[in-house]
Parts: C-alpha cells; structure tokens; sequence
C-alpha cells in the first residue's frame, strides 16, 4: 500500500512552480494595470490626452489598464514618471492612503464643470503668467492645439489663455504646468526672469526685419557660426 503524501508534494514540482510564477505575474499584471488608472485619473486625463503624452493611441492606454497587455517594471517606471509620481506616491496608492477614483466619469465631470468657469476676456490681459505657460509650451514643442488636447481644455482655450483673453487661476496654472510636465518651482523661476527665450526671439526677428540687405549680409554668417 503506497503512502500518498498531501499536497503540494505530490503535485508534480514543475507544474507547482509554473503555476506559482504564473499567479505572481498576473497579480503583478493586474497592479500595475490598476495602478497606471489611477495614476490617470488622478492627473485628471482622459486617455486620449495620456496617449499624446506618450506618443502612442489610446487604445493602447486602454490595452494596458484593462490588463490585456504586460507591464514591465520600466514600462511602469515610464509611466509612473510622466505622470509626475514618486516611488512614495505609488506606495501610497497601493496601499490606498492616496484615495483614487477608477470611475472614468470623474473626469467628465470635473472637464465639464471646469469648462464653464472659464471666463473670457473682451480686451487682451497677457501677464506674465501667460507668457511663462506659452514659454513651457514652446519647450514642450507642442502647438496650442495639441497643447489644448493634452490639457483636456477646450481646441482654442490654450490660444486664448496665452493671448490674455482667458481668466487665470491658480488652479488652472497648477494643472496646465503639471501637465507640460513641468514644476510649479521651475515656472516660478521663469516668472522671475526679465526675459523669456521666446520673448528675445521675437525681438531678435523685429529688429532683424529692420535691417537693410547689407546689414544682414554681415549678421547672417554671424548668427550661423553660433548656430555651429
């Protein structure tokens, strides 16, 4: 009469461990996925705007947070990073003392409850703080448009933030900044600045647009041996 030993050790040693590897991944998989939801919605994105911060579709955003694609830990890392949280943060969400809706509604509300409290302005009041959001936008590389998509607003409201004929809060700049990917400390430091990069660019054009043919003969291979 054999003894049978009880489980695992009668199941075979390399299914048991397969079996093992296997659970650990997905439950691994499924945090990660929960996690990369939360952290969107969080920054208030839909996951369309997510999609242009990482230059891929929103399917694939969608893919992921569903759990029907792996998530490596540096492709975790990535998004953990552009979406501005720390390994603190993701901890704190993990184990829920960030509290963090998967509702994707919350977004639409709060879009469209923001949308409204946008007041617009009959004569341009561009501030300084214009000019330091159209600044992160311009070394961002993106157009108002994109720039508008990727903040959730309305197509033209980054044009008119930028050109004064928008209302600004503190709320509204804390946002639009966080999500150019930028800090509110480096667009104080811009605020303190005399003049912006794109401000002595566009000086730099006027004055250049006065010039007479022979002057800019002269300036031209100038301003190429410093382009060099």
């Amino acid at each position: 009469m054999s003894t049978r030993l009880p489980w695992p050790w009668h199941f075979p040693m390399e299914n048991f461990m397969e079996t093992i590897t296997e659970n650990i991944k997905q439950e691994y998989l499924s945090d990660f996925a929960v996690l990369l939801k939360k952290m969107r919605l969080l920054k208030k994105l839909t996951r369309q705007q997510a999609g242009l911060l990482f230059d891929f579709s929103y399917k694939n955003i969608e893919r992921l947070e569903n759990g029907r694609g792996a998530i490596s830990v540096e492709k975790f890392k990535e998004f953990q990073h552009k979406y501005g949280f720390s390994d603190s943060d993701v901890e704190d969400l993990r184990s829920g003392k960030i509290q963090a809706s998967t509702d994707a509604n919350s977004i639409r509300k709060n879009k469209t409850s923001h949308s409204r409290s946008d007041r617009r302005f009959c004569h341009r009041r561009v501030t300084r703080e214009c000019k330091v959001l159209k600044e992160l936008r311009l070394l961002k590389n993106i157009n108002q448009y994109e720039a508008s998509k990727l903040c959730g607003l309305g197509i033209n409201t980054i044009g008119f933030i930028e050109n004064g004929r928008v209302a600004l809060t503190d709320k509204k700049i804390l946002s639009i900044v966080l999500t150019y990917g930028y800090s509110m400390e480096y667009f104080n430091q811009l605020l303190k600045l005399s003049l912006l990069r794109h401000e002595m660019v566009e000086e730099c054009q006027k004055i250049i647009e006065k010039l007479d043919e022979n002057k800019l003969r002269i300036i031209v291979p100038m301003l190429q041996s410093m382009y060099s």
